[in-house]
Protein backbone atom coordinates (compact mmCIF):
# COMPACT_ATOMS: atom_id res chain seq x y z
CA UNK A 1 0.00 0.00 0.00
CA UNK A 2 1.10 3.55 -0.68
CA UNK A 3 0.11 6.86 0.82
CA UNK A 4 -1.75 9.15 -1.55
CA UNK A 5 -2.86 12.78 -1.07
CA UNK A 6 -6.21 12.57 -2.85
CA UNK A 7 -7.46 15.91 -1.54
CA UNK A 8 -5.93 17.97 -4.30
CA UNK A 9 -8.06 19.55 -7.01
CA UNK A 10 -10.97 20.84 -5.01
CA UNK A 11 -13.24 17.90 -5.87
CA UNK A 12 -15.82 17.31 -3.13
CA UNK A 13 -15.94 13.50 -3.30
CA UNK A 14 -12.16 12.87 -3.24
CA UNK A 15 -11.81 15.52 -0.54
CA UNK A 16 -14.44 13.78 1.53
CA UNK A 17 -12.83 10.37 1.10
CA UNK A 18 -9.48 11.79 2.14
CA UNK A 19 -10.73 13.84 5.09
CA UNK A 20 -13.28 11.44 6.55
CA UNK A 21 -12.47 9.53 9.74
CA UNK A 22 -9.55 11.74 10.69
CA UNK A 23 -7.89 12.41 7.35
CA UNK A 24 -5.24 10.57 5.38
CA UNK A 25 -5.43 7.07 3.94
CA UNK A 26 -3.59 4.23 2.27
CA UNK A 27 -4.56 3.33 -1.28
CA UNK A 28 -4.90 -0.39 -1.97
CA UNK A 29 -3.15 -1.70 -5.06
CA UNK A 30 -6.25 -3.61 -6.18
CA UNK A 31 -8.82 -1.57 -8.06
CA UNK A 32 -12.47 -2.47 -8.54
CA UNK A 33 -13.57 -2.78 -12.13
CA UNK A 34 -10.16 -1.59 -13.25
CA UNK A 35 -10.77 2.07 -12.38
CA UNK A 36 -12.34 2.50 -8.94
CA UNK A 37 -9.81 3.11 -6.18
CA UNK A 38 -10.18 1.67 -2.69
CA UNK A 39 -8.65 3.45 0.29
CA UNK A 40 -7.98 1.83 3.67
CA UNK A 41 -8.50 4.02 6.72
CA UNK A 42 -7.79 3.25 10.37
CA UNK A 43 -9.81 5.77 12.39
CA UNK A 44 -9.20 6.30 16.08
CA UNK A 45 -11.91 4.53 18.05
CA UNK A 46 -13.19 2.55 15.09
CA UNK A 47 -12.46 -0.49 12.91
CA UNK A 48 -10.49 -0.66 9.67
CA UNK A 49 -12.66 0.94 6.99
CA UNK A 50 -12.36 0.55 3.24
CA UNK A 51 -13.80 3.41 1.15
CA UNK A 52 -14.15 3.63 -2.61
CA UNK A 53 -13.08 6.61 -4.67
CA UNK A 54 -14.78 6.74 -8.04
CA UNK A 55 -18.18 5.07 -7.62
CA UNK A 56 -19.74 8.54 -7.57
CA UNK A 57 -18.82 8.88 -11.26
CA UNK A 58 -20.99 5.91 -12.26
CA UNK A 59 -24.29 7.14 -13.76
CA UNK A 60 -27.46 6.31 -11.81
CA UNK A 61 -31.07 6.85 -12.79
CA UNK A 62 -32.27 8.24 -9.46
CA UNK A 63 -30.87 9.76 -6.31
CA UNK A 64 -27.58 11.35 -5.38
CA UNK A 65 -24.26 9.69 -6.29
CA UNK A 66 -22.50 7.61 -3.66
CA UNK A 67 -19.20 6.17 -2.56
CA UNK A 68 -19.16 2.88 -0.66
CA UNK A 69 -17.52 1.90 2.62
CA UNK A 70 -17.18 -1.35 4.52
CA UNK A 71 -15.83 -2.07 7.99
CA UNK A 72 -13.54 -5.08 8.44
CA UNK A 73 -11.34 -6.72 11.04
CA UNK A 74 -7.59 -7.05 10.57
CA UNK A 75 -6.78 -9.59 7.87
CA UNK A 76 -10.28 -9.54 6.34
CA UNK A 77 -9.75 -6.72 3.88
CA UNK A 78 -10.20 -9.22 1.05
CA UNK A 79 -13.74 -9.96 2.24
CA UNK A 80 -14.46 -6.24 2.27
CA UNK A 81 -13.19 -5.89 -1.29
CA UNK A 82 -15.52 -8.66 -2.44
CA UNK A 83 -18.52 -6.89 -0.89
CA UNK A 84 -17.49 -3.60 -2.49
CA UNK A 85 -17.05 -5.32 -5.86
CA UNK A 86 -20.51 -6.92 -5.73
CA UNK A 87 -22.25 -3.64 -4.96
CA UNK A 88 -20.14 -1.64 -7.44
CA UNK A 89 -21.10 -4.11 -10.16
CA UNK A 90 -24.76 -3.60 -9.28
CA UNK A 91 -24.42 0.20 -9.38
CA UNK A 92 -22.69 0.01 -12.78
CA UNK A 93 -24.94 -2.65 -14.27
CA UNK A 94 -28.31 -1.46 -13.00
CA UNK A 95 -27.66 2.29 -12.67
CA UNK A 96 -28.93 2.36 -9.10
CA UNK A 97 -27.50 3.12 -5.69
CA UNK A 98 -27.91 0.49 -2.95
CA UNK A 99 -31.16 1.04 -1.02
CA UNK A 100 -30.69 1.84 2.65
CA UNK A 101 -31.61 -0.91 5.08
CA UNK A 102 -32.68 -3.44 2.43
CA UNK A 103 -30.39 -6.51 2.46
CA UNK A 104 -29.37 -8.11 -0.81
CA UNK A 105 -29.67 -11.85 -0.04
CA UNK A 106 -28.09 -14.77 -1.84
CA UNK A 107 -28.98 -18.44 -1.39
CA UNK A 108 -25.31 -19.38 -0.97
CA UNK A 109 -22.42 -17.71 0.90
CA UNK A 110 -20.47 -15.27 -1.28
CA UNK A 111 -17.44 -15.67 1.00
CA UNK A 112 -16.02 -19.19 0.91
CA UNK A 113 -15.95 -20.92 4.28
CA UNK A 114 -18.33 -18.44 5.94
CA UNK A 115 -22.07 -18.10 6.56
CA UNK A 116 -22.14 -14.62 4.97
CA UNK A 117 -24.89 -14.60 2.32
CA UNK A 118 -26.19 -11.02 2.45
CA UNK A 119 -25.02 -7.43 2.03
CA UNK A 120 -26.87 -4.39 3.33
CA UNK A 121 -26.17 -0.70 2.86
CA UNK A 122 -26.83 1.24 6.04
CA UNK A 123 -25.79 4.16 8.17
CA UNK A 124 -22.27 4.32 9.52
CA UNK A 125 -21.36 4.54 13.18
CA UNK A 126 -20.03 8.03 12.48
CA UNK A 127 -23.22 9.69 11.28
CA UNK A 128 -23.24 12.65 8.90
CA UNK A 129 -19.50 13.24 9.16
CA UNK A 130 -18.99 10.16 7.00
CA UNK A 131 -22.42 9.58 5.47
CA UNK A 132 -22.98 13.00 3.87
CA UNK A 133 -20.85 14.52 1.10
CA UNK A 134 -21.17 18.28 0.78
CA UNK A 135 -19.87 20.88 -1.62
CA UNK A 136 -17.62 23.75 -0.53
CA UNK A 137 -20.79 25.84 -0.08
CA UNK A 138 -22.38 23.19 2.18
CA UNK A 139 -24.83 21.74 -0.33
CA UNK A 140 -25.56 18.01 0.07
CA UNK A 141 -24.31 16.42 -3.16
CA UNK A 142 -23.97 12.74 -2.28
CA UNK A 143 -23.50 10.04 0.33
CA UNK A 144 -21.16 7.35 1.58
CA UNK A 145 -23.08 4.11 2.09
CA UNK A 146 -21.57 1.66 4.58
CA UNK A 147 -22.00 -2.00 3.61
CA UNK A 148 -22.74 -4.67 6.21
CA UNK A 149 -21.91 -8.33 5.53
CA UNK A 150 -24.59 -10.49 7.16
CA UNK A 151 -25.73 -14.06 7.55
CA UNK A 152 -29.14 -14.90 6.13
CA UNK A 153 -30.65 -15.07 9.62
CA UNK A 154 -29.26 -11.63 10.43
CA UNK A 155 -30.59 -10.25 7.14
CA UNK A 156 -34.00 -11.76 7.88
CA UNK A 157 -34.11 -9.98 11.22
CA UNK A 158 -33.32 -6.68 9.49
CA UNK A 159 -36.15 -7.32 7.01
CA UNK A 160 -38.60 -8.23 9.79
CA UNK A 161 -37.56 -5.37 12.08
CA UNK A 162 -34.64 -3.08 11.20
CA UNK A 163 -30.89 -2.57 11.45
CA UNK A 164 -31.06 -1.21 14.99
CA UNK A 165 -32.87 -4.38 16.12
CA UNK A 166 -30.01 -6.50 14.76
CA UNK A 167 -27.38 -4.33 16.50
CA UNK A 168 -29.32 -4.67 19.75
CA UNK A 169 -29.48 -8.46 19.30
CA UNK A 170 -25.73 -8.60 18.55
CA UNK A 171 -24.80 -6.35 21.47
CA UNK A 172 -22.76 -3.97 19.32
CA UNK A 173 -21.88 -3.16 15.72
CA UNK A 174 -18.44 -4.65 16.32
CA UNK A 175 -20.01 -8.07 16.92
CA UNK A 176 -21.12 -8.00 13.27
CA UNK A 177 -17.68 -7.45 11.72
CA UNK A 178 -15.88 -10.81 11.75
CA UNK A 179 -17.07 -12.66 8.65
CA UNK A 180 -16.12 -16.03 10.17
CA UNK A 181 -18.61 -15.54 13.03
CA UNK A 182 -21.55 -17.75 13.81
CA UNK A 183 -24.80 -15.90 13.23
CA UNK A 184 -25.63 -13.67 16.18
CA UNK A 185 -29.24 -14.84 15.85
CA UNK A 186 -28.49 -18.40 16.96
CA UNK A 187 -25.83 -17.48 19.53
CA UNK A 188 -28.31 -18.21 22.34
CA UNK A 189 -28.60 -21.80 21.16
CA UNK A 190 -24.91 -22.56 21.64
CA UNK A 191 -24.40 -25.23 24.26
CA UNK A 192 -27.98 -26.54 23.87
CA UNK A 193 -28.60 -30.28 23.37
CA UNK A 194 -27.95 -31.53 19.84
CA UNK A 195 -30.85 -31.57 17.39
CA UNK A 196 -31.84 -34.86 15.79
CA UNK A 197 -30.99 -34.75 12.10
CA UNK A 198 -34.08 -35.09 9.93
CA UNK A 199 -35.02 -34.26 6.34
CA UNK A 200 -36.94 -31.05 5.68
CA UNK A 201 -39.35 -30.71 2.78
CA UNK A 202 -39.42 -27.02 1.86
CA UNK A 203 -40.82 -25.02 -1.01
CA UNK A 204 -38.51 -23.22 -3.37
CA UNK A 205 -39.96 -19.90 -2.19
CA UNK A 206 -37.56 -20.28 0.75
CA UNK A 207 -34.84 -18.94 -1.56
CA UNK A 208 -36.47 -15.50 -1.34
CA UNK A 209 -38.64 -15.63 1.81
CA UNK A 210 -38.22 -16.91 5.37
CA UNK A 211 -40.37 -19.79 6.65
CA UNK A 212 -43.54 -19.10 8.59
CA UNK A 213 -44.77 -22.60 9.46
CA UNK A 214 -42.68 -25.66 10.35
CA UNK A 215 -44.45 -28.98 10.94
CA UNK A 216 -43.16 -32.36 12.14
CA UNK A 217 -45.06 -34.98 10.18
CA UNK A 218 -44.15 -38.69 9.89
CA UNK A 219 -40.64 -38.03 11.16
CA UNK A 220 -39.97 -35.30 8.59
CA UNK A 221 -40.25 -31.54 8.83
CA UNK A 222 -42.39 -29.64 6.35
CA UNK A 223 -41.70 -25.91 5.92
CA UNK A 224 -43.73 -23.25 4.12
CA UNK A 225 -43.40 -19.48 3.83
CA UNK A 226 -47.13 -18.77 3.86
CA UNK A 227 -46.97 -17.35 0.33
CA UNK A 228 -47.60 -20.64 -1.45
CA UNK A 229 -50.93 -21.04 -3.25
CA UNK A 230 -52.76 -24.40 -3.33
CA UNK A 231 -51.77 -24.73 -6.99
CA UNK A 232 -48.13 -24.04 -6.12
CA UNK A 233 -48.20 -26.68 -3.36
CA UNK A 234 -49.70 -29.25 -5.73
CA UNK A 235 -46.75 -28.99 -8.12
CA UNK A 236 -44.03 -31.44 -7.03
CA UNK A 237 -41.25 -29.48 -8.76
CA UNK A 238 -41.86 -26.57 -6.37
CA UNK A 239 -40.55 -28.62 -3.43
CA UNK A 240 -37.09 -29.76 -2.39
CA UNK A 241 -35.61 -31.84 0.42
CA UNK A 242 -32.74 -30.48 2.51
CA UNK A 243 -31.01 -31.70 5.67
CA UNK A 244 -32.27 -30.12 8.88
CA UNK A 245 -28.73 -28.93 9.69
CA UNK A 246 -28.57 -27.03 6.39
CA UNK A 247 -32.08 -25.64 6.93
CA UNK A 248 -31.15 -24.34 10.39
CA UNK A 249 -27.92 -22.82 9.06
CA UNK A 250 -30.15 -20.53 6.96
CA UNK A 251 -32.97 -20.13 9.48
CA UNK A 252 -31.37 -20.57 12.90
CA UNK A 253 -34.27 -18.99 14.77
CA UNK A 254 -36.25 -22.20 14.01
CA UNK A 255 -33.84 -24.28 16.13
CA UNK A 256 -35.74 -24.19 19.42
CA UNK A 257 -38.87 -25.69 17.87
CA UNK A 258 -36.82 -28.16 15.79
CA UNK A 259 -35.23 -29.38 19.02
CA UNK A 260 -38.46 -29.81 20.98
CA UNK A 261 -41.05 -30.64 18.29
CA UNK A 262 -43.31 -33.64 18.79
CA UNK A 263 -44.95 -35.62 16.02
CA UNK A 264 -47.90 -33.72 14.55
CA UNK A 265 -46.93 -30.32 15.98
CA UNK A 266 -46.72 -27.21 13.83
CA UNK A 267 -45.08 -23.93 14.85
CA UNK A 268 -45.98 -20.54 13.42
CA UNK A 269 -43.30 -17.84 13.30
CA UNK A 270 -44.08 -14.17 12.63
CA UNK A 271 -40.50 -12.87 12.64
CA UNK A 272 -36.87 -13.92 13.11
CA UNK A 273 -36.85 -13.51 16.88
CA UNK A 274 -37.28 -17.26 17.49
CA UNK A 275 -40.66 -16.85 19.17
CA UNK A 276 -43.37 -19.17 17.86
CA UNK A 277 -46.94 -20.29 18.45
CA UNK A 278 -47.72 -24.01 18.58
CA UNK A 279 -50.55 -25.50 16.56
CA UNK A 280 -51.45 -29.19 16.94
Amino acid sequence: MTDIPLNAGGDAFPNHVYDALGGGMHLLEKRIGGSILVAEKRPAGGPITLITAGVNRLPVDRGLPVELAVEVTEGQQGAGLIALQIVCDDVAGNRRTPPMGAPWRNSEPFLTGTAITAIMAGPSRWGASLDDVRSASGELIGHVRTLRMLTDAEAALVVEQDWDALVTRAGSIDALLDVTRASVIDASAQGAPPITERPVIQTKLHAQHPPRWLTLNNGMFESVTGLESPEYMDEASNHEIVALSNYLARFPWMAEFARSAREGQSAMFVDASGAFTLEN
